[in-house]
């Protein structure tokens, strides 16, 4: 089986197109993990299968199932409309996922690297919670994004120390949430660097529902400007949050990028 290696901002999946087989399925969770296996599979944070009608299915590196990937959506939208990476394109595709449909805007200079722009669905932002930090509580920002994410805004900003908090921290509130955790430290007044303990995945590079997770607390609170574009700096680089003013969903923008093709042996 033919596969295509991706990756968003350093958030790389493996991709199988199987839009042309009738009555294919994703693989199932062993398998996908296998396949995520870093030393005896390909090796990836997710895999990406893409079945009839536009329908992507995600699974995480440990099999698990998400509703959403932002980055993994940018991805797949980017393969869609370069026909695989065979040439530059501009245009969109929809998505169709467990968190509903996703349109895409995919800017394509090359047949292998573009910038995708992702509607990211109305954001629902819960009652503030108190979650446990070490010694102290924080208060985290509970939002939805199809997926469940846990915003924790703290007074560090330095990348490194973020970085060291998520891989800390993460992995206890993750499973006590069962959720996202953001750990989101403001660097200016449409800025915020972020660390994201994944769901099924652990630390990535990056996280685009995690990402639009933080405009939309930011948002809520108060600390950003809904009519202005925000920057989001993860581990793998920037994203741009935008707030669409009529129908309110997030529309997040970040590059794609194929790594390779190959032949699945196993």
């Amino acid at each position: 089986m033919k596969f295509a290696k991706l990756h968003g901002l350093g958030n790389d999946f493996i991709l199988l197109d199987l839009r042309g087989s009738p009555g294919a399925a994703a693989p199932d969770a062993e398998r996908a993990a296998g396949l995520c296996d870093r030393h005896r599979g390909v090796g990836a944070d997710g895999v990406l299968t893409l079945l009839p009608g536009d329908r992507m299915v995600i699974h995480n590196a440990d099999g698990s199932v998400p509703e959403m990937c932002g980055n993994g959506a940018r991805c797949a939208a980017l393969w869609m409309a370069t026909d695989g990476c065979a040439h530059p394109a501009t245009g969109r595709v929809v998505l169709q996922t467990e968190a509903g449909p996703r349109p895409c805007m995919v800017e394509a200079v090359s047949p292998e690297h573009g910038l995708v722009e992702v509607e990211m669905g109305v954001p629902e932002v819960e009652p503030l919670r108190a979650l446990p930090l070490g010694r102290r509580r924080v208060q985290a920002t509970p939002v939805s994004l199809g997926n469940p994410h846990r915003v924790l805004f703290l007074d560090e900003s330095a990348p490194d120390r973020l970085m060291s908090l998520a891989r800390e921290f993460g992995p206890v509130l993750c499973r006590a949430e069962d959720a996202n955790i953001e750990f989101a430290g403001r660097t200016g007044p449409q800025r915020y660097a972020v660390a994201v303990f994944e769901r099924g995945a652990g630390l990535t590079q990056a996280c685009g529902t995690g990402a639009c997770a933080v405009a939309a607390a930011a948002f809520a609170r108060g600390d950003a400007d809904p009519g202005r574009e925000l920057t989001i700096d993860l581990p793998g680089g920037a994203l741009s949050i935008r707030l669409d003013p009529g129908s309110r969903q997030l529309r997040m923008r970040g590059p794609a990028q194929l790594v390779y093709v190959g032949e699945l042996a196993i």
